[in-house]
């Protein structure tokens, strides 16, 4: 299969050119190159963004399709943080709406508005913030956990307020963050998965913290110190997060001289 090198040009319909050149001129900024310059029926006016990607509006009658059920067609612009912030300012003293109406829905540190053209074409301005690679931690000292062989073999345990997932292997326990390495999601257990599961953007790990994600290259979940004590009691120091690529057997703590190696059922967690 043949790789494609790059972005050639984007294709938008407008029904008035003057009034969609200057929409995309003065608020996107994009500089114009000229009229006419492609080989399109109808009238045609090609413009640059600043990094080089070329965008071509041509006229015609009617926009056509807009998606089934949809009031629009939906596309994307991706901004640095900085040039974001000011969009959204611009956008917010010209008197328009640039409040999210997915916020809930977003990872920690991804920004996003929406613009429309006056075709109707949406236009969802995106960007990462620092907040997105910031490492999360609760920082609340050692949390103890109880006993050993309160957790079952295989158990998944959250301790939500403590934010991490306490994981029964049959080597020893794991500290698992419950944040996720991609943008800082909240992740979720399921057990009818043997997974866990970001709801942002769909990344998946598996009980090891190892991403099963059909996205490539998300680091595995990070990793608090576990100390299993001679009497059985586990603790874990919230204080401390360790950034790891995979799984190594190193990484478990294992149960103490101590016999744990009942499976009597997992605790609630916290």
């Amino acid at each position: 299969m043949a790789l494609v090198e790059g972005l050639s040009h984007m294709l938008v319909q407008v029904t008035d050119l003057d009034r969609s050149e200057a929409f995309y001129r003065d608020v996107f900024g994009f500089d114009v190159v000229g009229r006419d310059l492609v080989a399109e029926e109808g009238p045609n006016s090609l413009l640059k963004t600043n990094n080089g990607h070329l965008i071509l509006l041509v006229q015609v009658e009617k926009v056509q399709p807009f998606r089934p059920n949809s009031s629009s067609i939906h596309h994307a612009l991706y901004l640095t943080p900085e040039q974001h912030h000011a969009a959204r300012d611009r956008r917010r003293a010209q008197g328009f709406d640039v409040d999210d109406t997915r916020a809930a829905f977003r990872a920690n540190g991804q920004y996003s508005f929406d613009v429309f053209d006056p075709d109707g074409h949406r236009y969802q301005v995106q960007g990462v913030g620092p907040e997105a690679s910031v490492v999360m931690k609760a920082n609340v000292g050692k949390v103890d956990c109880g006993r050993a062989d309160d957790f079952a073999v295989g158990s998944v345990t959250h301790f939500k307020d403590a934010q991490f997932y306490l994981v029964r292997h049959a080597g020893g326990f794991m500290a698992l963050s419950h944040w996720c390495t991609h943008m800082n999601g909240e992740v979720r257990w399921r057990p009818e998965h043997w997974s866990f599961y970001c709801p942002f953007h769909k990344a998946t790990f598996n009980r090891k913290g190892e991403s099963t994600s059909h996205h490539k290259g998300y680091p595995a979940l990070r990793i608090h110190p576990v100390t299993v004590a001679d009497d059985g009691t586990v603790s874990v120091d919230t204080n401390e997060l360790i950034n790891r690529r995979g799984f190594d057997p190193s990484q478990l703590a294992p149960c103490a001289a101590a016999p744990c190696g009942a499976t009597t059922g997992a605790a609630t967690g916290s």
